[in-house]
């Protein structure tokens, strides 16, 4: 439980404070969002491959293997980096560096992880996305960001550390 708990918690508020700036610097994206009668997990999805909050994932490889031409040894310990896998063109295309929130293969993304190691409180923490999300943009539809962003420099749990918004 405690898990869950603490690894649902930052990684959550990471999603919703990045998914906020980067729908403030992508007005088409916003108004993509206010428009749409009720914005489906599509749209998180979206958010979730373009703002990665888990850039890195450990695993140990079960057999011997090889990628891209790099010998991988049984029990060796790998990064997989979400991030990239998220953003990779040779799978999303010409746009992978683009926000679309009308992406149709946006659920594919691996921020979650996947297989047997997938996140258990996806769902949730889709949900608590799209309800605050949903919520900022209706309480403040002149929001508008103020300055540069504060990154946290976290290298694995990418969000922002301080970001100044005027809603007047």
């Amino acid at each position: 439980v405690n898990l869950l708990f603490v690894a649902g918690h930052e990684t959550t508020v990471n999603l919703i404070g990045t998914g906020i700036y980067e729908l403030l610097r992508h007005p088409d994206q916003l108004e993509r969002w206010r428009t749409d009668p009720g914005p489906d997990t599509k749209a998180v999805d979206e958010l979730l491959r373009f703002v990665s909050p888990v850039q890195f994932s450990r695993r140990i490889t079960r057999s011997d293997t090889e990628i891209r031409g790099v010998a991988i040894a049984k029990g060796s310990f790998v990064m997989a980096c979400l991030a990239s896998a998220n953003r990779d063109p040779e799978f999303w295309g010409p746009t992978a560096n683009e926000l679309d929130l009308g992406r149709e293969n946006a659920g594919q993304h691996v921020s979650f992880g996947s297989g047997v190691h997938y996140c258990l409180g996806a769902s949730l923490a889709k949900l608590e996305a799209q309800v605050a999300i949903g919520s900022f943009i209706r309480r403040f539809p002149k929001a508008r960001v103020v300055g540069k962003p504060e990154w946290n420099g976290r290298i694995n749990l990418r969000g922002l550390e301080h970001l100044v918004v005027d809603v007047t």
